[in-house]
């Protein structure tokens, strides 16, 4: 929270030196002591109770155009002086006010069009844009509206409607576009295959493979996945160090066939790969206190005070539904089904 003030602070600092606005109040400053200064010499002659604090009191609140009538000028000159303290005043705060609020306007305006870069880290960026794009952004806010999310595209403007949702326009295959997402600190990279190119699954599949390799460039250890067309192709992603290989016709070819031979089999489906009503799959960490019990005991525990069914353990490789003497071990994964996640 403190970075991104501290960050926020540095642009608006950059912004308002691009505008003058600093020469602008630097002029505004001389004029109020010079005013003050003036009003002092002045009305201390009719007003022996005067200060000068009391002369820069009402220089101050003259040229903010509030007025309060404790002080104010009784001689000619004093009544000159305050006339062109207030016109100082008037113009310097509308230009002042006019020029921050267009800093905001032209922020706001560069973030639609993706032009800010990126500067908070551990975030999740997803590469490419379409109505699949849509729904993975759609589902990573309602899991998390904490989490941090950019978009990643070629498209020239994108309005996103969340919290914490973010938009770098460019071309994903060249490293400035990449920099500016600042993916050598992001956690996640997801890489849907370009919509453009998907009438020809080699070349779309070729561009997700340069993507992939561009991104492992700057983030080894980041964790990879992409959507694949064509299956043909899975070696080049291995070869790019893509962690979760996709292949999404495949996929939904299989669930329609699990659909067809098991009737109920899609509407669990649904419910399972959707944050939108219903259980979820979920994955944790395994918790101290079970370590060293069986699966069967576990799974037991779950049920009774989680109300949550474990469908399996992940440790080198992702076992459902394994033996249920097999022993919970410190570095498991624990995959669950919950109506919340625990």
């Amino acid at each position: 929270m403190i970075s991104v003030l501290i960050n926020a602070i540095k642009v608006l600092h950059i912004s308002m030196e691009k505008s003058k606005i600093y020469k602008l109040i630097g002029i505004f400053l001389v004029a109020l002591f010079v005013c003050s200064t003036a009003f002092y010499i002045f009305e201390s002659k009719a007003n022996a109770n005067l200060s000068y604090g009391d002369s820069l009191w009402w220089g101050f609140v003259t040229t903010t155009t509030v007025g309060y009538g404790d002080y104010f000028p009784i001689t000619v000159l004093g009544r000159l002086f305050g006339i062109a303290l207030m016109l100082i005043g008037i113009s310097t705060f509308g230009f002042v006010t006019a020029a921050i609020a267009s800093i905001f306007i032209d922020n706001k305006m560069k973030e639609g069009m993706g032009l800010m870069d990126i500067k908070f880290e551990n975030h999740i960026v997803l590469i490419g844009w379409n109505k699949k794009s849509e729904t993975m952004l759609k589902e990573l806010v309602e899991d998390s509206q904490e989490r941090k999310i950019v978009i990643v595209s070629d498209v020239e403007r994108l309005n996103l409607p969340y919290k914490n949702t973010y938009f770098v326009h460019g071309d994903p295959t060249i490293d400035e576009t990449l920099i500016r997402a600042n993916i050598a600190y992001a956690d996640i990279v997801m890489v849907v295959a370009d919509e453009n190119l998907m009438i020809n699954d080699g070349m779309a599949d070729a561009k997700s493979v340069l993507v992939c390799l561009a991104v492992d460039k700057f983030n080894t250890n980041i964790h990879l996945i992409a959507e694949v067309l064509n299956e043909e192709n899975i070696p080049h992603f291995e070869r790019a160090n893509v962690n979760d290989i996709i292949v999404s016709n495949q996929m939904s070819s299989r669930v329609m066939v699990r659909s067809a031979v098991y009737k109920n089999v899609s509407s669990v489906l649904k419910e399972l790969l959707t944050n939108s009503y219903g259980n979820e799959l979920y994955e944790c960490k395994v918790k101290e206190d079970d370590i060293g019990i069986s699966f069967k005991e576990l799974s037991m525990k779950y049920i009774n005070d989680y109300n949550t069914i474990v469908v399996g353990i992940a440790n080198e490789k992702v076992s459902l539904n394994p033996d249920k003497d097999r022993k919970i071990k410190k570095d498991d994964v624990i995959i669950y089904i919950s109506n919340e996640k625990l």
